[in-house]
């Protein structure tokens, strides 16, 4: 499946104290370039986040850290659809410098569950076919 591209600089408030940006921030900005991704794939902000039926829980995140990020660096973070299970997606998400050189590979899962009960579903066709298709 192909992957996208988006752009973001590092806010000052995003670093620690030894100023790169505190590890737990990259799954902050791992999230903001997901609701990004989202529309561009034709899955709008409230299909997936707001939808009445259904919501897209977080299961498990993991994360490799490489290179420092520093606060005013601009770098660009590539969201791809790594496997579609039954009920499941898996995302890797990397970042980049603008050059190329990986900073952090993350991964995330997240699971279709029920709005009522909050039971595990299959994912809707709807976005199956558009998560195939990017």
């Amino acid at each position: 499946m192909s992957s996208a591209k988006l752009r973001f600089t590092a806010a000052f408030d995003d670093s620690d104290s030894e100023g790169i940006v505190f590890f737990g921030n990259y799954f902050r900005l791992a999230h903001r370039a997901l609701e990004q991704w989202l529309p561009a794939q034709g899955i709008s902000w409230e299909e997936w986040f707001k939808n009445p039926a259904f919501g897209v829980p977080l299961r498990h995140a993991e994360a490799d850290y490489l290179k420092p990020l520093k606060p005013g660096q601009t770098f660009e973070v590539t969201v791809r659809v790594a496997e579609l299970g039954e009920s499941s997606v898996h995302f890797e998400i990397e970042f980049q410098t603008l050059d190329g050189t990986a900073l952090a590979r993350l991964k995330t899962s997240h699971v279709f569950v029920s709005r009522e009960g909050m039971k595990k579903i299959g994912i809707p066709e709807a976005i199956r076919a558009r998560l195939q298709h990017v």
